[in-house]
């Protein structure tokens, strides 16, 4: 069927919990039900497809045609969920369009066409603009300034959120978990889920001369701490004594080490590299993000001109100078 006989309906929130008690607005079509949204797929002409004003009654936004096809693969692609970019959404398509499969085959075959040319375009546009966008939190940031994983030994400075947040993140054979309440080392160490290839966890004594062996020992270092002057300086001492210059210091509780004795450290990273990292990662995750809009509008009208031309949906080939006849009418 033609590409103007797509229509998609998407309900979010409290209408989409609705709608999941009512009966669907396209019971015979393909239905995506998530913890956030509803959405209806379906081909139909014209003359059956429910009007603007039912949509809106029922609290759905409607589109048809192309504006329906590029709804789809922004879907898809995970543009429209409140992580961009995740992949959950992705799979819970591809899920619910096999139930469609096995349990309507007459209206699966009616949607194929185009299901088909909807995976293979995002898995296309996923590739390439999506995949790898990543999250910038705390520890996902401290795993990229230590540099990837490793085989060695990391002492954890610190119990409390900011340690909780960074531990699942540290790619090493072991952690030494360090902090003036021993007690609550022992309650962030439990509160974590053992995995296959997670680091070993070991809560060491917070005197001064147990910390200090474990700063000799260490590979790298995170301090989710604030400054101590009391111990700062048999910090860098011991840090600078060790065998070997591998390694790096993250310094989570400082934003400057100028004026303080970890200038002197090499291979140091504060706050100040933490939060240029995270602005570095937003604008290319910006960017990558308006490419992949850019690619499911592009998409989008080459499937209304495969339509025009009566291409076979999900076997299009053009080329640069398609845009022009895309702008000359408007697309």
């Amino acid at each position: 069927m033609a590409l103007a006989d797509l229509i998609v309906l998407n309900r979010n929130g409290e209408s989409a919990a609705k709608g999941a008690a009512d009966d669907a607005l396209l019971p015979q079509g393909l239905a995506v039900r998530t913890c956030l949204r509803e959405v209806c797929v379906d081909l139909l002409p014209a003359p059956e497809q429910p009007d603007a004003a039912h949509c809106a009654e029922a609290g759905a936004q409607r589109y048809t045609g192309a504006s329906a096809y590029r709804y789809l693969l922004q879907l898809a692609c995970g543009l429209e969920s409140e992580i961009a970019g995740e992949t959950e959404i992705f799979g819970q398509i591809k899920d619910a369009w096999r139930a469609l499969e096995q349990a309507d085959p007459d209206a699966a075959a009616r949607l194929r066409p185009w299901m088909q040319r909807l995976l293979q375009e995002t898995k296309e546009i996923r590739s390439e603009y999506v995949v790898g966008l990543g999250s910038a939190t705390y520890g996902s940031l401290t795993r990229r300034l230590l540099g990837g994983p490793g085989s060695g030994t990391t002492l954890l400075l610190g119990a409390g959120q900011l340690a909780e947040s960074v531990l699942p993140y540290l790619e090493c054979a072991e952690v030494l978990v360090c902090n003036r309440s021993e007690d609550r080392a022992r309650e962030l160490v439990g509160k974590q889920r053992p995995a296959t290839g997670s680091p070993r966890l070991t809560v060491i004594d917070y005197s001064l001369e147990s910390e200090l062996a474990a700063w000799r020992r260490a590979h790298d270092v995170v301090l989710c701490i604030p400054p101590d002057p009391q111990r700062d300086e048999a910090r860098v001492a011991a840090w600078r004594g060790r065998m070997g210059g591998t390694g790096r210091v993250l310094h989570l509780g400082l934003m400057d080490a100028a004026g303080t004795p970890w200038a002197r450290v090499d291979n140091l990273s504060t706050l100040r590299e933490l939060f240029a990292l995270r602005d570095t990662q937003a604008s290319q995750r910006e960017a990558l993000l308006a490419r992949a809009h850019k690619a499911c509008l592009s998409k989008a009208q080459l499937a209304r001109l495969d339509d025009a031309d009566g291409s076979r949906p999900g076997s299009a080939s053009h080329g640069w100078e398609d845009l022009a006849v895309f702008q000359a009418f408007g697309y």
